[in-house]
């Protein structure tokens, strides 16, 4: 680097990042251990779905749009412990993301192809209204219907990504940069946040592969199911897709 000053504060600055990032992650979890252990439990339902139905009924290809999904779960995690708040809330919104493309290219293996050669691009809103349309999504419950919920989660966190409202900020007014975000009103929102984002994953999951969780089948999803989803729902699933979640 030819500016010696520039170089220097670089230098500050790569330097400082450890410290502060070993402080945030200390603070975050220190006082919110209760909310991340929370999240991480939600997370293993979509292990759960993998290994008990999807690695067996859909392809490798269709799956790599899952695999990143769920490491888009544990990225987010990793950066709310570490204080960087929007990065967490968009890992969120990546997740989201790679799951609907999983479900639709699982079902449309030609256009999957045409997307690995870079030649079909579907909108996110298109992705969205598939799913209202599909046969195995169409005629459930309007309790049931996650997709239409999941593109409302989707554009909240377009929001965040985009910071199109100030309270979706990291700075204020007064600040010319803050990287860090631990308070508890931050976590909070993220843990919400979270916490409706795998509700609907998995009620988006459950309708296209309920055949498979019916009767005993696959107990250890079913009782997975009952960390994320509410047991207010649980007689509608029942009655409409045939699946018992133990409590």
């Amino acid at each position: 680097m030819s500016d010696p000053e520039i170089a220097k504060n670089a230098e500050q600055f790569r330097a400082g990042l450890s410290a502060k990032l070993q402080d945030n992650v200390a603070a975050v979890v220190g006082a919110h251990s209760a909310k991340m252990d929370e999240a991480y439990a939600r997370l293993t339902t979509l292990q759960a779905w993998r290994s008990f139905v999807l690695d067996e009924h859909i392809s490798p290809a269709a799956l790599g749009f899952y695999s990143e999904a769920q490491n888009d779960g544990l990225t987010s995690s990793v950066l709310v412990a570490s204080g960087l708040w929007r990065p967490a809330m968009k890992s969120l919104r990546s997740m989201i993301e790679n799951i609907v493309q999983c479900l639709f290219f699982s079902d449309h293996p030609v256009e999957l192809r045409q997307w690995e050669d870079g030649r079909y691009r579907p909108s996110f809103k298109d992705l969205f209204e598939y799913f209202v349309t599909h046969p195995d999504y169409a005629k459930l419950p309007e309790t049931l219907k996650s997709s239409i919920i999941l593109k409302t989660h989707y554009s909240h966190l377009s929001n965040v990504v985009h910071a199109s409202a100030r309270e979706f900020r990291m700075t204020t007014e007064l600040e010319k940069s803050n990287l860090w975000k631990t308070s508890a009103d931050g976590v909070g929102k993220w843990a919400s946040t979270q916490k409706n984002v795998l509700r609907d994953i998995n009620m988006l999951l459950l309708p296209m592969f309920s055949k498979y969780l019916q009767g005993a089948a696959n107990k250890g999803l079913r009782e997975a199911l009952a960390m994320v989803i509410p047991a207010a729902r649980d007689t509608v699933i029942r009655t409409s897709l045939g699946v018992r979640i133990p409590r």
